[in-house]
């Protein structure tokens, strides 16, 4: 390329470079009268032109590269196309990329994942390839669930859900980027959803507002005096229970699959008394339920027994449900959950160490899990004797109505002290419950 390299021209003693761009000459002195010289000044003036042609033609080899990749793809998604839409929750499930989730779990990602695209059929029906969803797209559903008045916790769990699918589906769902990424996650207000403390007035109404239905009435003692989770005592199995040593032996559903820990829970006379009347009679068989009638609809139907707990609520009197302007649902205050309030406060009046209640309830902090290790089966039992010698709150009856009106007015004295237990005073509270049993 003579026009782009140049060339150089005598004029008298000195040389000059010479070159054309577009038709056009131009020249230039080297201020050399020795050609060797020159010709590297020549090769000087001339390079910025040279690196010009260069760069244009890496441009044009980069269009060409490009152009062939485009095609390759074209070429590539019709003999193997990304799934449609209808699909891809089961190429999620079918994702060895995808975590190892439980049961309980898949079920409420695929409802989460339901609603995205219910949405998306709704309000973009001609997308049919989550790589067509654009990050507006995203911004706008994550509008619809703002909007729906769910709770910050609830929010999350949708953005979580589908941010971790587009991850996992990356490769398979031909997708660039992950527009997830850029919807930042709700902040979470514990004190808007936590359960309310469920007091002993209240307890004593749940158990007379059950009194016909003995399952319930069982398992509501077993709840409020072990700590455990509803799943945990409506599936609990005989082959738990240690008669002899009166603990309760327990791997926990909610950290089983990640943890697999295993809690030693000393049975209070009122767990005890549930126990050793629903046992009595029967051959032991640790394969064999404790409520069997109550898991069997436990596991054909979890929220339906959690429906049927709520309503034992309401007949005693407990609003189990609150209206907020700011949700779209009503604000749960009373369930199963409650019962652990009432086991944590009990435990602690009866001078359980805070670390084995923490363990029970799974409410340890990373500080205290060496500590928590050291809990086991021996402590649980030797605690299990000394609650159960008299010094604590053993099971009511039925009806608080039976009660001798002197033991009454005393019933009444002890929760009048207990109503005002918390974890500041909680010490002076023992000593004062320990006065009135010494002057019984």
């Amino acid at each position: 390329m003579k026009t782009r390299k140049g060339w150089l021209v005598k004029r008298g003693k000195t040389y000059h470079a010479a070159w054309k761009v577009s038709g056009k000459l131009f020249t230039k002195s080297t201020g050399k009268t020795d050609k060797r010289e020159a010709t590297t000044r020549l090769a000087e003036i001339m390079r910025p032109f040279l690196v010009e042609d260069e760069a244009r033609t890496l441009e044009t080899v980069k269009a060409r590269i490009e152009g062939a990749k485009a095609e390759l793809a074209k070429i590539e998604e019709e003999r193997n196309p990304p799934p449609i839409l209808a699909r891809v929750w089961d190429c999620f499930m079918a994702s060895p990329a995808r975590p190892d989730s439980g049961d309980a779990t898949l079920r409420q990602y695929e409802a989460e994942w339901n609603r995205f695209a219910g949405w998306l059929s709704r309000e973009h029906a001609d997308v049919q390839h989550l790589h067509e969803v654009t990050p507006g797209m995203v911004a706008d559903y994550a509008r619809d669930l703002a909007a729906a008045k769910v709770s910050a916790s609830t929010f999350n769990q949708h953005r979580n859900l589908l941010r971790m699918l587009w991850r996992v589906l990356a490769d398979e769902c031909r997708l660039a980027s992950n527009p997830w990424d850029k919807i930042m996650p709700r902040k979470l207000n514990a004190l808007a959803t936590r359960k309310r403390d469920l007091t002993r007035a209240q307890y004593d109404a749940l158990l007379c507002a059950v009194a016909k239905d003995s399952d319930l009435r069982d398992l509501f003692v077993l709840l409020a005096w072990t700590g455990l989770r509803l799943a945990d005592a409506a599936l609990l199995k005989w082959g738990a229970v240690d008669f002899a040593r009166r603990v309760l032996t327990v791997a926990p559903m909610k950290t089983a699959r990640r943890q697999g820990k295993i809690v030693h829970i000393p049975l209070w006379p009122a767990s005890l008394e549930v126990l050793n009347r629903r046992q009595e009679g029967e051959a032991l068989d640790a394969r064999r339920l404790v409520f069997p009638a109550l898991a069997e609809d436990y596991k054909r139907d979890a929220s339906a027994v959690s429906k049927r707990i709520s309503a034992a609520f309401e007949r005693a009197g407990i609003q189990t449900t609150e209206t907020r302007a700011e949700r779209g649902r009503g604000v749960v205050l009373y369930g199963a959950h409650s019962f652990r309030h009432l086991f944590v406060t009990a435990a602690t009046a009866a001078g359980m160490p805070a670390a084995m209640i923490k363990s029970i309830t799974g409410h340890a902090t990373d500080a205290m899990l060496e500590h928590y290790q050291h809990l086991g089966a021996d402590l649980a039992s030797e605690l299990a004797a000394k609650i159960g010698n008299g010094t604590t709150l053993a099971l009511p009856p039925a009806d608080p109505a039976a009660l001798p009106p002197a033991r009454m007015i005393e019933a009444e004295r002890v929760r009048a002290v207990v109503e005002k237990l918390n974890g500041k005073n909680w010490k002076e509270v023992k000593a004062e419950l320990k006065m009135m049993i010494a002057a019984d």
